[in-house]
């Protein structure tokens, strides 16, 4: 293939022997971003949730066998995206002119003409008409236009008789109060689905039907968002498969309206407004008559979207490639290979009518390097076939293939917001207590350069003040000394988490991300910045002494942080360091200084304490 010695013959011969060993060649996982240097608008995080909730929406057919992926690609200009949509099955027209009607309101979000929750709810109506289908069938509604879901019960009617199980009860940690509120919940959304179900004719009422299916969504949502339904069916006595089905099931019913709250969110986002200008084009790589050796094979819609931009070199590149489903074995090995994109997770499981398009007209320039990927690509499913055949025989068990990806974490009020451009003699930072689970984007990843070498990224020119900041903090890590003594690299955080019995903290970091998340034991706290910066965190415990008391140093009680408070810091002339107390009990206090930058300079902290969203 493409100029080696490596035929898609032998790579058959592989994939089959390897498959009548394990079907499931290795455990699903989710795979690490790889931070390249770039002078990308988005950041990698943001350009995978944006992905990931497109994937999520695309999947707007119940065949399970048709899975699609996505891509969010940004234009040279820097004021625009391109997102490419491709499927291993099926005609994608009516999927990609959805789209664009999505892509009409993300236009408008950006733009923002309207309000917030008015660009929401235009984009959520548009979702749940695009994926009415699919959402009919999680629903296991009798209007659902699909057979596999006949004779199952209603999801409604078994989340329902679930919680009104005698072995549901509160307990340590889930009280009788949140119960009793969940209960109530699916209650109410039971009676929406038999208000769904008593339509007669849903094409004839469709307006009426998309209304009922918006408030069931919206109340998933609400109820997936607690984090309560898991903990509240731990100890269920009926059937032990719904304890981990129904919280998965109403998580996925809920995703529609979190995906489209985050997707309004990064259009409105000041800071990197490549949502003016959106154009979605379908990807699809045709399988030639001439291939009779095929039939019943199928490109994967991630491997097409990779072979489009070997095709097309010319053209920018994404970092991520997002599917419907996670990756299979073979696509995931392909791309660990490859090294070009990044795929967020792989189920782990191999299938057998996998395939590459050899048949595809290989650039000149990129032969070499493909022809060198299909042989590196035999070389490890052969590696695999003897490690698998000298390891004890395993049960085989067939994993999950349709997880939810984590969500977006969108600050209720940003600093960000108030400023189109970061300013370098000022930083304002937001200090409040984080209700959603906080989660580790990018922590000490290292920047890897790949094994085969790929086709340079064309990524927008430089200019813009986000672009350079990003590139900059992509490109940069610090080095410092850990309590050993040897040299550490701590690159781009977004999150630091600290216990107790691991103070006093002191590091050098650099931030990820304009928001900088501290785990302090129990407390979660969020600083937001105007700029990601570089700079030297320290925590540490320090007694409360009303005689020694720092009296120029602010002090917050953490009993105050719900309410909506403002609290300003003067940092003295020429100084570069925002530096605070946190009273956490009568005889404790923590002092929290970051110190940024490199040239001091002057500036004023202005610390918001938020109410809990």
């Amino acid at each position: 293939m493409w100029g080696s010695s490596t035929t898609w013959a032998q790579l058959q011969r592989s994939i089959n022997q390897l498959a009548t060993l394990n079907r499931v060649p290795e455990p699903p996982k989710e795979n690490t971003l790889l931070l390249r240097q770039s002078t990308y608008r988005l950041s990698i995080v943001r350009e995978n949730e944006i992905a990931s909730n497109l994937a999520f929406l695309s999947a707007t057919s119940d065949d399970s066998l048709k899975v699609m992926a996505v891509c969010v690609e940004e234009l040279v200009n820097g004021t625009g995206v391109t997102i490419r949509i491709a499927s291993n099955s099926g005609d994608l027209f009516r999927v990609t002119s959805g789209f664009k009607i999505l892509a009409s309101s993300l236009e408008q979000a950006a733009r923002r003409e309207n309000s917030k929750d008015a660009d929401q709810d235009a984009l959520f109506q548009k979702v749940v008409a695009l994926d009415l289908d699919r959402i009919l069938s999680r629903l296991r509604s009798r209007h659902a236009r699909t057979r596999r879901t006949i004779g199952k019960q209603p999801l409604m009617v078994q989340l329902n008789e679930a919680l009104h199980d005698k072995s549901v009860r509160a307990r340590p940690g889930f009280e009788k109060s949140s119960l009793k509120a969940m209960k109530a919940k699916a209650q109410a959304l039971k009676i929406l689905f038999v208000r769904l179900e008593h339509i007669s004719d849903r094409t004839m009422e469709r307006v009426n039907a998309e209304d009922i299916v918006r408030g069931i969504v919206k109340g998933a949502h609400e109820i997936s968002k607690e984090a309560g339904l898991s903990i509240a069916l731990e100890a269920f006595s009926g059937d032990p498969s719904l304890k981990h089905h129904l919280p998965e099931a109403v998580g996925k019913l809920g995703r529609y309206y979190s995906a489209s709250l985050e997707l309004v969110c990064a259009a409105r986002d000041r800071t990197c407004r490549v949502f003016k200008s959106i154009q979605v084009e379908p990807v699809e790589v045709l399988v030639p008559d001439t291939c009779q050796e095929v039939a019943g094979y199928k490109v994967h819609a991630e491997i097409q979207l990779l072979f489009f931009y070997e095709l097309h070199p010319d053209i920018p590149r994404p970092r991520v490639i997002c599917s419907s489903k996670s990756a299979c074995y073979l696509c995931n090995l392909l791309f660990e290979l490859h090294r070009g994109f990044d795929i967020p997770r792989t189920h782990g499981k191999l299938y057998t009518k996998w395939m590459l398009p050899h048949w595809l007209d290989i650039p000149t320039e990129r032969r070499e390097d493909l022809g060198l990927l299909a042989t590196q690509l035999k070389a490890a499913l052969d590696s695999k076939i003897q490690s698998t055949l000298r390891s004890k025989k395993r049960v085989c068990y067939h994993p999950n293939e349709s997880i939810l990806p984590p969500h977006a974490h969108w600050p209720s009020s940003s600093a960000l917001s108030r400023n189109s451009s970061p300013q370098p003699s000022a930083s304002t930072s937001t200090l409040r207590p984080s209700s959603i689970p906080i989660r580790e984007a990018i922590t000490n990843r290292e920047i890897l350069c790949a094994d085969l070498p790929v086709t340079p990224p064309t990524s927008p020119p430089e200019g813009s003040a986000s672009s350079a900041l990003e590139t900059t903090g992509a490109s940069e890590a610090m080095e410092l000394e850990d309590n050993a003594g040897s040299m550490a690299i701590r690159g781009n955080v977004s999150l630091v988490s600290v216990g107790n019995n691991e103070l006093p903290y002191s590091q050098s970091i650099t931030i990820s991300t304009p928001s900088l998340h501290l785990q302090l034991s129990k407390l979660s706290l969020t600083l937001e910045f105007v700029q990601v910066t570089i700079g030297h965190l320290s925590i540490t415990r320090v007694k409360d002494d009303s005689k020694t008391r720092d009296k120029n140093r602010c002090s917050v009680d953490v009993a105050n942080i719900p309410t909506t408070t403002t609290l300003r810091l003067d940092c003295p002339p020429h100084s570069n360091e925002l530096s605070f107390q946190l009273q956490g009990s009568p005889a404790e206090r923590l002092r929290i200084v970051f110190i940024w930058g490199v040239n001091p300079g002057i500036c004023r902290e202005e610390i918001r304490c938020q109410p809990r969203s």
